[in-house]
């Protein structure tokens, strides 16, 4: 056997454990110790609560810093949509007290995800959206409202934006239409958790960004927003004023790209205050429109809006032009 062949059975089967330890020992015996080591501490990390990880993180982080390249288990649709595999495992969600330019809504606490799920690698570009709805509502592009900022610029693979929560759901029910997945998989948004899950990328909660490494700190050479606020000491960069082709940046540990900057992407979820000690949680609503949440920053937007734990509402029905989303892949309910 060989790395692809291991892949593809993980891809019929991703919580197969005794796959992952041939692959981990596969990777020994090709001479790739290092990958190997990753993929045994990932795998024994995630599935343990944080506080009894002991020195394992240290040692995953050490890894990652030497650039080892983490295992990345990918599906494609039949429109050619890329997913990776995010697995299950226990994730520090929220912010500690100490990172800087945190918020109230932002608590430290543990969440658990229970089972992998599949979450696309890109946010849904603007080609996509147009194979499935056949229009275009972004502002970056040609004959948008924005194509002076991208004349002569291919903005196929610019994330869509100007896209509502509402849009998002019409574009699901599209995408199942002409893209669907047999065995009992629905394509969704992701849920709050699910997204801060695969933004970490398995790392510590302490760091405020994954990229291909964990950081403290982040500028614009690392992702797509305002150069001039960058976050924690890192030094200014240029701002591009627009958003910008998917994948320009690298690629978190889960094989994830644009979890920091270039457009905020819609959630699953209902926006909810944080949380209130007595009494049940109450969904937000404005002008009537339930609130939803978005994550991640965006292109405008300063550094520390960047965070993996920054959380921001908006109404459901609200379209702009930071704005867009990335599909999971999941198993169907019931």
């Amino acid at each position: 056997m060989n790395e692809d062949a291991f892949l593809a059975s993980l891809r019929e089967d991703p919580g197969d454990e005794l796959t992952w330890q041939a692959l981990a020992d596969f990777l020994d015996d090709s001479g790739q110790p290092d990958r190997a080591e990753l993929l045994r501490l990932t795998r024994r990390m995630l599935p343990t609560p944080p506080s009894e990880r002991g020195d394992v993180p240290r040692r995953h982080e050490e890894l990652l810093r030497a650039g080892v390249r983490p295992v990345v288990v990918e599906r494609t649709n039949s429109i050619g949509m890329r997913f990776a595999l995010v697995p299950a495992g226990r994730s520090l969600m929220g912010s500690p007290a100490e990172e800087g330019e945190r918020s109230q809504n932002e608590q430290l606490r543990e969440e658990e995800i229970t089972r992998p799920y599949w979450l696309g690698v890109y946010p849904v570009t603007q080609n996509q959206w147009r194979a499935v709805m056949d229009n275009s509502p972004s502002y970056f592009r040609a004959g948008g409202d924005g194509d002076e900022w991208v004349k002569e610029v291919d903005t196929d693979d610019f994330p869509v934006e100007q896209t509502s929560w509402d849009d998002a759901q019409q574009f699901l029910k599209g995408l199942a239409a002409l893209a669907p997945e047999k065995g009992g998989w629905q394509y969704r948004l992701p849920t709050e958790a699910e997204w801060e899950h695969a933004c970490r990328g398995g790392a510590d909660g302490k760091y405020p960004f994954c990229l291909a490494r964990p950081s403290l700190s982040l500028s614009s050479a690392q992702a797509n927003f305002d150069g001039t606020e960058p976050y924690a000491g890192a030094d200014e960069g240029p701002s591009l004023g627009r958003t910008c082709k998917v994948g320009s940046y690298q690629a978190n540990p889960f094989g994830l790209y644009d979890m920091h900057g270039n457009v905020f992407e819609w959630c699953l979820d209902a926006y909810f205050q944080p949380q209130i000690p007595t009494g049940p949680q109450v969904p937000v609503q404005l002008r009537g429109e339930r609130l939803r949440v978005c994550r991640g920053g965006c292109w405008h937007g300063a550094g520390h809006e960047c965070r993996s734990a920054t959380r921001r509402q908006a109404s459901q029905g609200t379209r702009n032009f930071n704005l867009g989303f990335r599909v999971a892949l999941v198993p169907s309910v019931g």
